[in-house]
């Protein structure tokens, strides 16, 4: 099985520095502000099925002349964060969340409306993938701590740590889905992980499966934030990520 030390050289490896915020030699590069991010990846992944959708009946609102509308902002606030922490802790909290779990919580983040409609749309719109596992694949944090271990080996350096090291804090983070910080990096490890999945870099099919499973994973999460809009760096990375397609 080749490593991942193995799978990122040359110019590859210059693009995915280029798509993290950093230039060839490692110095951070500064790109437009990202507050408000919307997610649309580009996907080279074949053994894959694409999110399909269907139609949803729009919801009630809750309204009336006695409900002061300060209250009803804050109670849709309230509830929304609730809705987080416990997806959070029936997803993430054990730590053994992996790529079968993937369409549960697809389906989980749209039925409790933490990703709406239209961004489960622009999601299957922008060829969002879920990796097909057959069970006897590491948990991604799992995934995250071997790869990880052995680019510190040979290659201590690399960018890929720190996105490694992003990927896990975003994991263990995800009952904190609606911060912008939190969007932010799920949006850049993302884009990132769209160079290397798509480049040349001779994974075998089972560790392609996994890392596309933690990129759609990090979509999801760059997706789900109720102020997630398009913006300037938000683009550029995928600009970076179309380059070697």
């Amino acid at each position: 099985m080749n490593s991942i030390s193995q799978a990122i050289n040359g110019s590859q490896a210059n693009l995915i520095a280029n798509s993290y915020g950093l230039d060839t030699h490692g110095q951070e590069a500064h790109g437009p502000d990202t507050q408000g991010q919307h997610t649309r990846d580009v996907d080279g992944s074949s053994a894959s099925d694409k999110v399909t959708l269907s139609n949803q009946a729009s919801k009630t609102k809750t309204t009336g002349p006695d409900i002061p509308q300060e209250a009803v902002f804050l109670s849709a606030r309230a509830e929304r964060a609730q809705k987080i922490e416990a997806m959070a802790k029936d997803f993430f909290s054990k730590g053994q969340f992996g790529i079968g779990d993937i369409p549960k919580l697809i389906q989980r983040l749209h039925q409790d409306g933490i990703l709406s409609e239209s961004q489960l749309n622009r999601l299957s719109q922008a060829g969002f993938e879920i990796p097909r596992g057959d069970g006897s694949q590491p948990s991604l944090l799992d995934f995250i701590a071997s790869q990880r271990e052995q680019l510190k080996e040979s290659k201590p350096d690399s960018v890929m740590i720190a996105m490694l090291d992003d990927a896990e804090s975003v994991l263990k983070q995800m009952d904190s889905l609606d911060t912008q910080g939190l969007n932010q990096k799920a949006a850049r490890v993302s884009a990132q992980l769209s160079v290397f999945v798509q480049g040349d870099n001779g994974l075998t099919s089972r560790d392609k499966e996994m890392w596309q499973a933690l990129k759609s994973t990090m979509q999801l999460a760059a997706a789900s934030g109720s102020s997630q809009q398009a913006s300037g760096q938000l683009q550029r990375y995928l600009a970076l990520s179309k380059r070697i397609t």
